[in-house]
Protein backbone atom coordinates (compact mmCIF):
# COMPACT_ATOMS: atom_id res chain seq x y z
CA UNK A 1 0.00 0.00 0.00
CA UNK A 2 2.61 2.70 1.05
CA UNK A 3 5.47 1.09 -0.95
CA UNK A 4 7.47 2.02 -3.72
CA UNK A 5 6.67 -1.01 -5.64
CA UNK A 6 4.35 -1.92 -8.53
CA UNK A 7 1.73 -1.22 -5.82
CA UNK A 8 2.03 2.79 -5.81
CA UNK A 9 2.64 3.32 -9.94
CA UNK A 10 3.52 7.19 -10.83
CA UNK A 11 1.15 9.08 -13.64
CA UNK A 12 1.93 12.05 -15.31
CA UNK A 13 -1.34 12.50 -16.91
CA UNK A 14 -4.16 14.87 -16.78
CA UNK A 15 -6.88 13.07 -15.32
CA UNK A 16 -4.97 11.79 -12.21
CA UNK A 17 -7.05 8.69 -12.91
CA UNK A 18 -5.98 6.28 -15.95
CA UNK A 19 -2.66 6.61 -17.49
CA UNK A 20 -2.29 6.38 -20.88
CA UNK A 21 -0.61 3.37 -22.61
CA UNK A 22 2.99 3.57 -23.51
CA UNK A 23 3.61 2.97 -27.48
CA UNK A 24 5.07 -0.31 -28.31
CA UNK A 25 8.07 -0.70 -31.18
CA UNK A 26 6.78 -3.13 -34.05
CA UNK A 27 7.01 -6.63 -33.05
CA UNK A 28 7.44 -6.49 -29.79
CA UNK A 29 5.52 -8.85 -28.41
CA UNK A 30 4.82 -8.94 -24.75
CA UNK A 31 2.07 -10.74 -22.64
CA UNK A 32 0.17 -9.81 -19.36
CA UNK A 33 0.71 -13.06 -18.03
CA UNK A 34 3.61 -12.89 -15.71
CA UNK A 35 6.47 -15.58 -15.95
CA UNK A 36 6.88 -15.88 -12.19
CA UNK A 37 10.18 -16.80 -12.18
CA UNK A 38 12.41 -19.76 -10.28
CA UNK A 39 15.15 -18.64 -7.77
CA UNK A 40 17.53 -21.20 -7.08
CA UNK A 41 19.97 -19.79 -4.16
CA UNK A 42 23.55 -20.45 -4.55
CA UNK A 43 24.61 -23.60 -2.83
CA UNK A 44 21.15 -25.27 -3.31
CA UNK A 45 19.90 -27.32 -6.50
CA UNK A 46 16.62 -28.39 -6.62
CA UNK A 47 15.53 -31.83 -7.60
CA UNK A 48 15.38 -31.82 -11.36
CA UNK A 49 17.48 -29.29 -12.56
CA UNK A 50 21.25 -29.43 -13.32
CA UNK A 51 23.33 -26.07 -12.36
CA UNK A 52 24.00 -23.60 -15.34
CA UNK A 53 27.07 -23.92 -16.50
CA UNK A 54 30.08 -21.75 -15.60
CA UNK A 55 31.73 -20.28 -18.91
CA UNK A 56 29.38 -19.08 -21.48
CA UNK A 57 30.97 -21.59 -24.12
CA UNK A 58 29.21 -24.36 -22.37
CA UNK A 59 25.84 -22.92 -22.33
CA UNK A 60 23.09 -23.99 -24.47
CA UNK A 61 19.91 -22.69 -26.09
CA UNK A 62 17.06 -22.66 -24.29
CA UNK A 63 15.09 -26.24 -26.58
CA UNK A 64 11.56 -23.94 -26.24
CA UNK A 65 12.25 -20.56 -27.04
CA UNK A 66 15.91 -20.71 -28.34
CA UNK A 67 17.14 -17.79 -26.24
CA UNK A 68 20.40 -19.06 -24.12
CA UNK A 69 19.36 -21.97 -21.55
CA UNK A 70 20.35 -21.17 -17.91
CA UNK A 71 20.53 -25.07 -17.00
CA UNK A 72 18.25 -28.03 -17.39
CA UNK A 73 15.46 -28.16 -15.99
CA UNK A 74 12.69 -31.13 -15.80
CA UNK A 75 15.00 -32.87 -17.89
CA UNK A 76 15.31 -30.19 -20.72
CA UNK A 77 18.01 -27.35 -21.77
CA UNK A 78 15.54 -24.19 -21.23
CA UNK A 79 15.61 -20.44 -19.70
CA UNK A 80 14.43 -20.01 -16.16
CA UNK A 81 11.05 -18.19 -17.77
CA UNK A 82 10.11 -21.52 -20.24
CA UNK A 83 10.95 -23.38 -16.53
CA UNK A 84 8.84 -21.03 -14.71
CA UNK A 85 5.96 -21.32 -16.85
CA UNK A 86 5.92 -25.07 -17.17
CA UNK A 87 6.21 -25.67 -13.10
CA UNK A 88 3.25 -23.20 -13.30
CA UNK A 89 1.44 -24.88 -15.64
CA UNK A 90 1.49 -28.05 -14.33
CA UNK A 91 1.17 -26.81 -10.78
CA UNK A 92 -2.20 -25.00 -11.33
CA UNK A 93 -2.83 -27.69 -13.54
CA UNK A 94 -3.74 -25.02 -16.16
CA UNK A 95 -5.98 -25.79 -19.79
CA UNK A 96 -4.55 -23.32 -22.64
CA UNK A 97 -5.98 -23.51 -26.34
CA UNK A 98 -4.64 -22.52 -29.38
CA UNK A 99 -6.22 -20.18 -32.01
CA UNK A 100 -4.74 -21.23 -34.74
CA UNK A 101 -4.70 -25.08 -34.88
CA UNK A 102 -1.77 -25.90 -33.00
CA UNK A 103 0.54 -23.93 -35.70
CA UNK A 104 2.05 -21.14 -33.69
CA UNK A 105 5.49 -19.99 -33.60
CA UNK A 106 7.49 -20.41 -30.20
CA UNK A 107 10.53 -18.31 -30.10
CA UNK A 108 11.77 -15.41 -27.43
CA UNK A 109 10.16 -12.52 -28.95
CA UNK A 110 7.27 -14.91 -29.52
CA UNK A 111 6.95 -16.73 -26.48
CA UNK A 112 4.15 -15.84 -24.84
CA UNK A 113 1.94 -15.48 -28.10
CA UNK A 114 0.28 -18.62 -27.64
CA UNK A 115 0.55 -20.35 -24.20
CA UNK A 116 -1.31 -24.02 -25.53
CA UNK A 117 1.60 -24.07 -28.57
CA UNK A 118 4.11 -23.15 -26.08
CA UNK A 119 3.11 -26.08 -23.22
CA UNK A 120 3.16 -28.33 -26.18
CA UNK A 121 6.68 -27.66 -27.25
CA UNK A 122 8.06 -27.65 -23.81
CA UNK A 123 6.22 -31.64 -23.67
CA UNK A 124 7.62 -32.65 -26.83
CA UNK A 125 10.83 -31.53 -25.93
CA UNK A 126 10.90 -33.75 -23.69
CA UNK A 127 9.81 -31.71 -20.05
CA UNK A 128 9.02 -34.27 -18.00
CA UNK A 129 5.62 -33.85 -15.12
CA UNK A 130 6.68 -35.92 -12.84
CA UNK A 131 9.79 -34.02 -11.93
CA UNK A 132 8.09 -31.08 -11.39
CA UNK A 133 6.06 -33.30 -8.46
CA UNK A 134 8.88 -34.68 -7.36
CA UNK A 135 9.91 -31.14 -6.68
CA UNK A 136 7.14 -30.13 -4.83
CA UNK A 137 6.15 -33.42 -2.80
CA UNK A 138 9.89 -34.71 -2.00
CA UNK A 139 10.46 -35.58 1.59
CA UNK A 140 14.07 -35.84 2.48
CA UNK A 141 16.52 -33.52 3.96
CA UNK A 142 15.04 -30.57 4.51
CA UNK A 143 16.42 -26.61 3.54
CA UNK A 144 17.92 -24.38 6.27
CA UNK A 145 15.83 -21.39 6.76
CA UNK A 146 18.28 -19.12 5.33
CA UNK A 147 18.51 -21.35 1.74
CA UNK A 148 14.59 -21.20 1.46
CA UNK A 149 14.04 -21.43 -2.21
CA UNK A 150 11.37 -19.13 -3.99
CA UNK A 151 10.23 -22.16 -5.15
CA UNK A 152 8.46 -21.81 -2.08
CA UNK A 153 6.07 -19.31 -3.67
CA UNK A 154 4.26 -21.86 -6.02
CA UNK A 155 3.53 -24.31 -3.41
CA UNK A 156 -0.34 -23.64 -1.88
CA UNK A 157 0.28 -25.81 0.67
CA UNK A 158 2.69 -24.00 2.59
CA UNK A 159 2.28 -23.54 6.46
CA UNK A 160 1.49 -19.57 7.30
CA UNK A 161 0.84 -18.32 10.48
CA UNK A 162 -1.74 -16.48 8.91
CA UNK A 163 -4.19 -19.16 7.50
CA UNK A 164 -7.43 -17.45 9.50
CA UNK A 165 -6.55 -14.37 8.43
CA UNK A 166 -7.51 -15.10 4.29
CA UNK A 167 -9.65 -17.73 5.17
CA UNK A 168 -12.23 -18.12 2.73
CA UNK A 169 -15.97 -17.73 3.34
CA UNK A 170 -17.22 -21.00 2.91
CA UNK A 171 -20.92 -19.83 3.65
CA UNK A 172 -21.45 -18.30 0.15
CA UNK A 173 -22.70 -20.70 -1.92
CA UNK A 174 -22.94 -19.74 -5.78
CA UNK A 175 -25.79 -20.50 -8.29
CA UNK A 176 -24.72 -22.24 -11.41
CA UNK A 177 -25.87 -18.76 -12.95
CA UNK A 178 -22.67 -16.90 -11.52
CA UNK A 179 -20.28 -18.41 -14.15
CA UNK A 180 -17.98 -15.28 -14.22
CA UNK A 181 -18.20 -14.41 -9.95
CA UNK A 182 -17.98 -18.32 -9.45
CA UNK A 183 -14.69 -18.52 -11.58
CA UNK A 184 -13.35 -15.57 -9.98
CA UNK A 185 -14.18 -16.95 -6.96
CA UNK A 186 -11.68 -19.74 -7.88
CA UNK A 187 -9.02 -17.29 -8.65
CA UNK A 188 -9.03 -15.25 -5.97
CA UNK A 189 -8.92 -18.67 -3.89
CA UNK A 190 -5.39 -19.32 -5.61
CA UNK A 191 -4.41 -15.56 -5.15
CA UNK A 192 -5.23 -15.46 -1.52
CA UNK A 193 -3.10 -19.15 -0.81
CA UNK A 194 -0.01 -18.26 -2.84
CA UNK A 195 0.31 -14.76 -1.09
CA UNK A 196 0.46 -16.79 2.46
CA UNK A 197 3.17 -18.88 0.47
CA UNK A 198 5.26 -15.63 0.14
CA UNK A 199 4.13 -14.19 3.74
CA UNK A 200 5.91 -17.61 4.97
CA UNK A 201 8.84 -17.48 2.77
CA UNK A 202 9.46 -13.54 3.66
CA UNK A 203 8.78 -13.94 7.18
CA UNK A 204 11.48 -16.51 7.61
CA UNK A 205 14.08 -14.39 8.88
CA UNK A 206 11.88 -13.54 12.31
CA UNK A 207 8.49 -12.52 13.25
CA UNK A 208 8.01 -10.50 16.51
CA UNK A 209 4.48 -10.77 17.63
CA UNK A 210 3.08 -7.42 18.91
CA UNK A 211 -0.23 -8.30 19.34
CA UNK A 212 -2.07 -11.68 19.51
CA UNK A 213 -5.95 -13.03 18.40
CA UNK A 214 -6.22 -16.04 19.37
CA UNK A 215 -4.31 -18.87 17.45
CA UNK A 216 -2.97 -16.11 15.47
CA UNK A 217 0.03 -14.24 16.05
CA UNK A 218 0.43 -10.30 13.84
CA UNK A 219 3.35 -8.41 13.70
CA UNK A 220 4.13 -4.87 12.79
CA UNK A 221 5.08 -4.17 9.15
CA UNK A 222 8.05 -3.18 7.65
CA UNK A 223 8.66 -1.43 4.58
CA UNK A 224 11.29 -4.07 2.95
CA UNK A 225 8.87 -7.20 3.74
CA UNK A 226 6.04 -5.47 1.87
CA UNK A 227 7.66 -4.15 -0.71
CA UNK A 228 9.39 -7.78 -1.37
CA UNK A 229 5.80 -9.23 -1.19
CA UNK A 230 4.13 -6.36 -3.10
CA UNK A 231 6.41 -7.66 -6.54
CA UNK A 232 5.74 -10.70 -6.16
CA UNK A 233 2.13 -9.73 -5.80
CA UNK A 234 1.91 -7.87 -9.06
CA UNK A 235 3.01 -10.77 -10.65
CA UNK A 236 0.50 -13.35 -9.37
CA UNK A 237 -2.27 -11.04 -9.87
CA UNK A 238 -1.33 -10.81 -13.69
CA UNK A 239 -1.57 -14.58 -13.46
CA UNK A 240 -5.07 -14.89 -11.99
CA UNK A 241 -6.51 -12.18 -13.61
CA UNK A 242 -5.52 -13.55 -17.53
CA UNK A 243 -6.66 -17.23 -16.12
CA UNK A 244 -9.57 -16.80 -14.22
CA UNK A 245 -11.18 -13.46 -14.35
CA UNK A 246 -13.91 -14.27 -17.85
CA UNK A 247 -13.51 -13.08 -20.71
CA UNK A 248 -10.12 -11.14 -19.96
CA UNK A 249 -8.06 -13.68 -21.92
CA UNK A 250 -9.53 -13.11 -24.90
CA UNK A 251 -8.87 -9.74 -25.33
CA UNK A 252 -6.22 -8.24 -28.01
CA UNK A 253 -2.63 -7.47 -25.74
CA UNK A 254 -2.88 -3.91 -26.18
CA UNK A 255 -6.59 -3.66 -24.48
CA UNK A 256 -5.28 -6.07 -21.72
CA UNK A 257 -2.44 -4.11 -21.18
CA UNK A 258 -5.12 -1.16 -20.59
CA UNK A 259 -7.29 -2.48 -18.89
CA UNK A 260 -4.87 -4.01 -16.21
CA UNK A 261 -2.89 -1.55 -15.66
CA UNK A 262 -5.92 0.28 -14.11
CA UNK A 263 -7.18 -2.31 -12.40
CA UNK A 264 -4.07 -3.32 -10.51
CA UNK A 265 -3.90 -0.08 -8.96
CA UNK A 266 -7.72 -0.71 -7.29
CA UNK A 267 -7.26 -4.30 -6.83
CA UNK A 268 -3.95 -4.16 -4.78
CA UNK A 269 -5.38 -1.23 -2.10
CA UNK A 270 -8.87 -2.15 -1.99
CA UNK A 271 -7.71 -5.52 -0.92
CA UNK A 272 -5.68 -4.53 1.69
CA UNK A 273 -8.68 -2.60 3.08
CA UNK A 274 -11.05 -5.67 2.53
CA UNK A 275 -8.47 -7.96 4.35
CA UNK A 276 -8.49 -5.94 7.33
CA UNK A 277 -12.25 -5.26 7.42
CA UNK A 278 -12.27 -9.21 7.20
CA UNK A 279 -9.51 -9.47 10.01
CA UNK A 280 -10.94 -6.65 12.37
CA UNK A 281 -14.97 -6.55 11.45
CA UNK A 282 -15.66 -6.63 14.95
CA UNK A 283 -13.36 -3.62 15.88
CA UNK A 284 -15.31 -0.27 15.56
CA UNK A 285 -12.51 1.19 16.85
CA UNK A 286 -9.56 -0.56 15.31
CA UNK A 287 -6.86 1.33 13.84
CA UNK A 288 -4.55 -0.75 11.74
CA UNK A 289 -4.54 -1.80 8.39
CA UNK A 290 -3.11 -5.60 7.20
CA UNK A 291 -0.39 -5.23 4.71
CA UNK A 292 0.42 -8.11 1.66
CA UNK A 293 2.98 -9.49 3.77
CA UNK A 294 1.32 -10.49 6.68
CA UNK A 295 1.84 -7.40 9.20
CA UNK A 296 0.05 -4.57 10.13
CA UNK A 297 0.70 -1.04 10.13
CA UNK A 298 -1.00 0.99 12.91
CA UNK A 299 -2.38 4.23 12.95
CA UNK A 300 -0.38 6.25 15.39
CA UNK A 301 2.61 4.48 14.40
CA UNK A 302 3.26 4.98 10.50
CA UNK A 303 6.69 5.58 10.74
CA UNK A 304 7.67 2.87 12.42
CA UNK A 305 7.13 1.55 9.09
CA UNK A 306 9.75 3.02 6.95
CA UNK A 307 12.37 2.66 10.15
CA UNK A 308 15.64 1.57 9.05
CA UNK A 309 14.51 1.02 5.64
CA UNK A 310 16.50 0.37 2.47
CA UNK A 311 15.80 2.41 -0.62
CA UNK A 312 13.91 5.03 1.96
CA UNK A 313 16.33 8.52 1.64
CA UNK A 314 14.39 10.68 3.87
CA UNK A 315 12.96 10.12 7.93
CA UNK A 316 10.50 7.89 9.38
CA UNK A 317 8.28 11.25 9.84
CA UNK A 318 9.01 12.85 6.52
CA UNK A 319 7.39 9.60 4.90
CA UNK A 320 4.92 8.80 6.73
CA UNK A 321 3.30 12.29 7.01
CA UNK A 322 3.16 11.79 3.13
CA UNK A 323 1.39 9.05 3.37
CA UNK A 324 -1.11 9.16 6.19
CA UNK A 325 -4.14 11.48 5.06
CA UNK A 326 -4.21 8.43 2.63
CA UNK A 327 -3.37 5.95 5.64
CA UNK A 328 -6.44 7.75 7.38
CA UNK A 329 -8.69 7.88 4.11
CA UNK A 330 -8.84 3.78 3.92
CA UNK A 331 -9.46 3.30 7.57
CA UNK A 332 -12.11 5.85 8.23
CA UNK A 333 -14.12 5.45 4.33
CA UNK A 334 -13.40 2.64 3.04
CA UNK A 335 -12.98 -0.02 5.84
CA UNK A 336 -15.68 1.91 7.79
CA UNK A 337 -18.05 1.57 4.61
CA UNK A 338 -17.54 -2.42 4.15
CA UNK A 339 -18.09 -2.76 8.23
CA UNK A 340 -21.11 -0.11 7.61
CA UNK A 341 -22.73 -2.90 4.86
CA UNK A 342 -21.51 -6.12 5.73
CA UNK A 343 -20.13 -6.69 2.65
CA UNK A 344 -19.11 -9.70 1.99
CA UNK A 345 -16.41 -11.75 -0.64
CA UNK A 346 -19.00 -12.45 -3.54
CA UNK A 347 -20.19 -8.76 -3.58
CA UNK A 348 -15.92 -7.79 -3.20
CA UNK A 349 -15.31 -9.53 -6.49
CA UNK A 350 -18.01 -7.96 -7.78
CA UNK A 351 -16.61 -4.80 -6.96
CA UNK A 352 -13.39 -5.87 -8.60
CA UNK A 353 -15.08 -6.93 -11.53
CA UNK A 354 -16.27 -3.87 -12.05
CA UNK A 355 -13.17 -2.28 -11.69
CA UNK A 356 -11.62 -4.71 -14.00
CA UNK A 357 -13.65 -3.99 -16.70
CA UNK A 358 -13.79 -0.38 -17.08
CA UNK A 359 -15.02 0.57 -20.57
CA UNK A 360 -13.77 4.53 -20.05
CA UNK A 361 -10.01 3.42 -20.17
CA UNK A 362 -8.60 5.27 -22.79
CA UNK A 363 -6.75 3.47 -25.59
CA UNK A 364 -9.22 0.39 -25.77
CA UNK A 365 -10.57 -0.48 -29.07
CA UNK A 366 -14.15 -0.65 -29.96
CA UNK A 367 -14.24 -4.61 -29.38
CA UNK A 368 -12.87 -3.88 -25.82
CA UNK A 369 -15.25 -1.47 -25.04
CA UNK A 370 -18.25 -3.42 -26.16
CA UNK A 371 -17.03 -6.56 -24.27
CA UNK A 372 -16.49 -4.51 -20.92
CA UNK A 373 -20.23 -3.04 -21.30
CA UNK A 374 -21.46 -7.19 -21.87
CA UNK A 375 -18.97 -8.30 -18.60
CA UNK A 376 -20.57 -5.35 -16.86
CA UNK A 377 -23.80 -6.65 -17.23
CA UNK A 378 -22.82 -10.11 -16.34
CA UNK A 379 -21.77 -9.58 -13.22
CA UNK A 380 -24.67 -7.58 -12.31
CA UNK A 381 -27.11 -10.18 -13.68
CA UNK A 382 -25.01 -12.78 -11.16
CA UNK A 383 -24.95 -10.13 -8.53
CA UNK A 384 -29.18 -10.35 -8.92
CA UNK A 385 -29.29 -14.70 -9.32
CA UNK A 386 -27.12 -15.13 -6.14
CA UNK A 387 -29.02 -12.52 -4.38
CA UNK A 388 -32.44 -13.94 -5.72
CA UNK A 389 -30.82 -17.48 -4.35
CA UNK A 390 -31.15 -15.93 -0.46
CA UNK A 391 -34.64 -15.59 -0.90
CA UNK A 392 -34.12 -11.10 -1.36
CA UNK A 393 -37.16 -9.45 -3.01
CA UNK A 394 -36.69 -7.26 -5.94
CA UNK A 395 -36.40 -4.29 -3.66
CA UNK A 396 -33.82 -5.38 -1.61
CA UNK A 397 -31.74 -6.43 -4.44
CA UNK A 398 -31.67 -3.01 -5.74
CA UNK A 399 -30.75 -1.48 -2.46
CA UNK A 400 -27.82 -3.82 -2.08
CA UNK A 401 -26.42 -3.29 -5.37
CA UNK A 402 -26.70 0.16 -4.97
CA UNK A 403 -24.58 -0.10 -1.83
CA UNK A 404 -21.78 -1.95 -3.50
CA UNK A 405 -21.97 0.85 -6.21
CA UNK A 406 -21.49 3.58 -3.82
CA UNK A 407 -18.20 2.09 -2.63
CA UNK A 408 -16.55 2.22 -6.18
CA UNK A 409 -16.45 6.49 -6.14
CA UNK A 410 -14.61 6.03 -2.90
CA UNK A 411 -12.08 3.69 -4.32
CA UNK A 412 -10.98 6.28 -7.02
CA UNK A 413 -10.48 8.32 -4.66
CA UNK A 414 -8.12 6.25 -2.86
CA UNK A 415 -6.42 5.47 -5.93
CA UNK A 416 -5.97 9.25 -7.15
CA UNK A 417 -4.55 9.86 -3.60
CA UNK A 418 -2.00 7.12 -3.53
CA UNK A 419 -0.66 8.01 -7.11
CA UNK A 420 -0.05 11.81 -6.48
CA UNK A 421 1.62 10.99 -2.93
CA UNK A 422 3.70 8.29 -4.83
CA UNK A 423 4.37 10.82 -7.58
CA UNK A 424 5.38 13.31 -4.84
CA UNK A 425 7.74 11.11 -2.66
CA UNK A 426 9.58 9.96 -5.59
CA UNK A 427 9.90 13.48 -6.61
CA UNK A 428 11.34 14.50 -3.42
CA UNK A 429 13.83 11.60 -3.97
CA UNK A 430 11.95 10.02 -0.82
CA UNK A 431 12.35 6.50 -1.78
CA UNK A 432 13.42 4.18 -4.89
CA UNK A 433 11.34 2.97 -7.45
CA UNK A 434 12.23 -0.61 -8.03
CA UNK A 435 11.88 -2.14 -11.76
CA UNK A 436 8.67 -3.23 -11.43
CA UNK A 437 7.28 0.37 -10.50
CA UNK A 438 9.49 1.41 -13.78
CA UNK A 439 8.09 -0.56 -15.92
CA UNK A 440 4.75 1.39 -15.72
CA UNK A 441 6.77 4.53 -16.45
CA UNK A 442 5.49 6.83 -18.87
CA UNK A 443 8.33 6.66 -21.31
CA UNK A 444 9.27 3.45 -20.63
CA UNK A 445 8.56 -0.19 -22.55
CA UNK A 446 6.51 -2.51 -20.56
CA UNK A 447 8.14 -5.83 -19.77
CA UNK A 448 5.69 -8.43 -18.53
CA UNK A 449 7.37 -11.34 -19.12
CA UNK A 450 10.04 -10.39 -16.36
CA UNK A 451 13.12 -13.14 -15.75
CA UNK A 452 14.73 -11.19 -13.02
CA UNK A 453 14.49 -13.15 -9.33
CA UNK A 454 11.36 -10.95 -8.29
CA UNK A 455 11.87 -11.40 -4.90
CA UNK A 456 15.14 -9.60 -4.76
CA UNK A 457 14.95 -7.94 -8.08
CA UNK A 458 18.30 -6.86 -8.00
CA UNK A 459 18.59 -6.54 -11.85
CA UNK A 460 19.56 -2.98 -12.91
CA UNK A 461 18.19 -1.49 -15.85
Amino acid sequence: MFTPSATSIPHSFPDHIIRPIPQYSPGMVIQTIQQIPESTPQGNTPQGIIPQADTVEEREDCKICFQIADGVHFGVASCRACAAFFRRTVIMKLKYMCKDKGNCTVEKSLRNLCRSCRYTRCLNEGMKIELVQLQRDSIGKKKSVGNTSVDLLFTPNVASSLSAVFKKDKEESLTPECAILSQMSCGYDFFLKFRKSTNTLVQSTVITPTFRIPKIELHASRFDSAKQVSKVEAHLVTDIVNTYFSPFNVLKFKDKVALFKNFFCYFSHTDRAYQSYKQFENDNVNDKILMPDGGFIKRTELGRFYENAEGVHTSAEDAAQIFQPVFNYILDVIVDYMRRIHIIEIEYLAILGFCLWDDAVPGLSKEAKSLAVRTQSQILAELQSYYASKSKDPTQIVQRVGELLLLVPKLTKCVIMLRENSVLAELFNYYEADVCCKNFKEDASVDLDCTAECIVHSKNE
